[in-house]
């Protein structure tokens, strides 16, 4: 049977939720005093049902809805979501002596409030404005009448400074010591979440708890959701960039980032009930209704990551770091970029860190979970923000652990054309790692073994992570080429491909052989568009419609291009170590001599074609087939060349810049994974913000 247990009463599921007093009470025209001994029954409940039962379900969630509508309107005149904010706020005052003192009671109350104000912030944020949400925090019986009056006429700025109210009263003692002064009561409550996370330990008794504070600030901070606008304007994205919350950016981000890196035990919603026989199980049954009601497919479950306090926790970070505020300075970016490694002396000023943590922990715990999509982010801020944490993974001598993984995400995601932004953040990941000499040296001599996830038709026994690297890469741009044809990945993979070529060192020959694959298939494709484009225009001439090539054949040109310069920096920087190179090029001979008149071309066939010519003549007396006689020939001639004979050129080194547009693709696209990931049901007919996301 499937039940709601209040404090010993039982409702069943005929009567589910629309009968309860409690909720009635609270939802109701009735005014409740925050002093009133109701907020303890309405905080003791328990809710269970069975996930397969759809009758059950969706009476749930029918029922809680009527009560959530009746709220958001009669509280406007009894004040009783603010009255429950002010018992919060209150009770939050006394909640580390609890955690001290270990009652569970306390603590099992405060979970519970934190799960029923998340649910209500979730269905006011989804029907009213922002402004309209944050001005219910702060009514009151008293005042109701003369705040009504006030607010009435007053703009949108003063609805936002309306109250002043001091924090030094609901604070802890750190707190108290800074006598911090909150502009409204959203405030004051946002600023006790935050205090929760940094100041409560995290064990048993508490993680819920945590993990409900971190689920509020995610709901509080969704207005931007449901606003077609990528520019953020919201009030409470403000408390955390210039109001209270600020002076808690670099204590908020380490503890984030601490609970990402230690608290990752998947999250059940059944707490066990505390000794005097409560019972706890709204939360399981509500975990399981979100789960249903977010018209996420199985397969899609099946894929993503288990709920975690860290994930839930990256999740907030990510939301406050990728936002970038009118005006103003991102104080939770900024902190990302100055941590340092708690297990190093820094040669940094004291006042530039923002605070210590150990760098190899979060490198294993990157590793582990870089094939999920919010730790992939993560990874790329860091690496390409924080310049002391970049240094530390590129002098990692198991540099395998994350490479491989972020190669696996760009040989499936490029093999399904799915999930374009994982994809292109794997991608800008290892083009990051590739501007490293050093890397692009390691990874010549670190073999690789696992290779079952690769493609059938590779037939690949040993390779090193740098010739996988590549692998992958021409295997992303032959992909690119043939069916989706998106410029971006296209550059961005020659250029990790062009930031590795001079260190190119005992490519295997599968690589070789799908290099100069790649150039064929590029030439070849090149050559049918020049003549589409002259069929094109001789339409034009009789009067048809004629087709613009242009495009397609300079982004060609510059692939054929790219990928000379590429062997001509694999010959000039170690032609002795790259003997299946030369191999290839003698194989594939004749394809170059297209290019030696072609004056986009002809430059970069100087070396090229000494190569040919001199190996060559040295295998010319080898029977056709003898490969392994070829192979020795080339491997003996190539320790004895001059190299000095190569025309020298300009060293191939391309950079990631983040461009200023950046925000048009990371804000919709994070506000996405936490609709995904944070286990909270955001209604997505209502969501807007992913109707204006810009991928370029």
């Amino acid at each position: 049977m499937q039940c709601f247990r209040h404090m010993g009463s039982v409702i069943t599921k005929e009567t589910i939720l629309q009968d309860n007093v409690y909720l009635k009470k609270l939802s109701g025209l009735e005014p409740v005093d925050d002093y009133d001994p109701f907020w303890n029954k309405l905080l003791s409940f328990s809710l269970k049902f069975d996930d397969d039962d759809e009758e059950t379900r969706i009476a749930l969630e029918s029922a809680l809805d009527d009560h959530l509508q009746c709220l958001m309107y009669n509280t406007q005149t009894t004040g009783n979501f603010a009255a429950f904010i002010r018992l919060f706020l209150r009770r939050a005052t006394e909640l580390k002596t609890s955690e001290q003192c270990e009652n569970k009671i306390y603590l099992w109350q405060t979970s519970n409030a934190l799960l029923i104000l998340r649910y209500i912030a979730r269905f006011l944020t989804q029907r009213m404005t922002e402004k309209e949400f944050v001005r219910i925090f702060a009514k009151n019986q008293e005042n109701e009448r003369t705040e009504s009056s006030s607010t009435s006429s007053s703009d949108d700025e003063d609805d936002y400074d309306a109250q002043q109210t001091e924090g030094s009263d609901n604070n802890n003692g750190e707190t108290k010591e800074a006598q911090i002064v909150f502009q409204n009561t959203a405030e004051e409550f946002t600023y006790e979440l935050v205090s929760i996370l940094i100041n409560i330990s995290v064990n048993d008794t508490t993680l819920a708890i945590h993990v409900e504070a971190v689920r509020c600030l995610l709901t509080l901070l969704s207005s931007q959701l449901y606003n077609e606008s990528i520019v953020n304007t919201s009030i409470v994205f403000r408390f955390f960039i210039d109001g209270a919350c600020a002076q808690h950016a670099a204590k908020l981000t380490k503890t984030l980032l601490l609970n990402y890196l230690i608290h990752n035990s998947e999250y059940h919603m059944t707490v066990a009930k505390p000794q005097e026989s409560i019972v706890f199980g709204l939360a399981s049954s509500m975990w399981s209704m979100v789960q249903m009601a977010t018209g996420l497919d199985s397969a899609e479950e099946d894929n993503k990551p288990p709920l975690t306090l860290g994930n839930l926790s990256i999740l907030l970070l990510l939301n406050l770091s990728c936002h970038q505020p009118v005006n103003a300075s991102n104080p939770f970016k900024e902190t990302l970029a100055l941590f340092q490694n708690a297990q190093e002396v820094s040669t940094l000023p004291t006042q530039v860190i923002s605070f210590k943590i150990d760098y190899n922990g979060l490198y294993e715990r990157l590793c582990a979970t870089a094939g999920q999509e919010p730790p992939m982010l993560l990874l790329y801020m860091l690496l390409q923000a924080n310049s002391g944490f970049r240094n530390y993974v590129l002098s990692r001598i198991n540099l395998e652990n994350l490479v491989v993984p972020v190669l696996r995400i760009l040989h499936d995601g490029v093999a399904t054309s799915n999930n374009s932004h994982h994809v292109y953040l794997a991608l800008i990941v290892a083009l990051i790692l590739s501007e490293d000499d050093i890397f692009c040296k390691i990874i010549h001599e670190t073999p690789i073994k696992d290779l079952g996830w690769l493609d059938s038709d590779f037939s690949v026994r040993e390779i090193s992570l740098g010739g996988l690297t590549a692998l992958v890469f021409i295997r992303a741009i032959q992909k690119n080429a043939l069916k989706t044809k998106d410029r971006y990945l296209h550059t961005n993979c020659l250029a990790a491909l062009a930031n590795m070529s001079a260190f190119f060192k005992n490519l295997a020959p599968i690589v070789c052989q799908r290099l100069i694959s790649l150039l064929d298939l590029l030439t070849k494709r090149h050559a049918k568009m020049v003549d589409h484009m002259r069929v094109s225009s001789q339409n034009d001439v009789a009067g048809g419609q004629p087709i613009n090539f242009h495009d397609d054949i300079t982004a060609l040109e510059e692939g054929i291009r790219t990928l000379l310069e590429i062997i001509n920096s694999a010959l000039c920087g170690g032609l002795r170590h790259n003997t299946h190179l030369i191999y290839n090029l003698l194989y594939h001979r004749a394809l170059f001599d297209a290019y030696v008149q072609h004056p986009m071309f002809q430059d970069l066939l100087v070396n090229i074609a000494a190569v040919i010519s001199h190996f060559s003549s040295k295998v010319v007396h080898v029977p056709a087939g003898d490969g392994m006689t070829m192979m020795q020939i080339i491997e003996k001639e190539a320790n004895v060349w001059p190299t000095d004979k190569l025309a020298k050129f300009p060293e191939l080194k391309f950079r990631y810049v983040e461009d200023e547009y950046t925000v048009d693709f990371f804000v919709p696209y994070v506000w996405r994974l936490s609709v995904q990931h944070s286990g909270i049901h955001f209604e997505t007919s209502r969501i807007k913000i992913f109707k204006a996301q810009s991928i370029a």
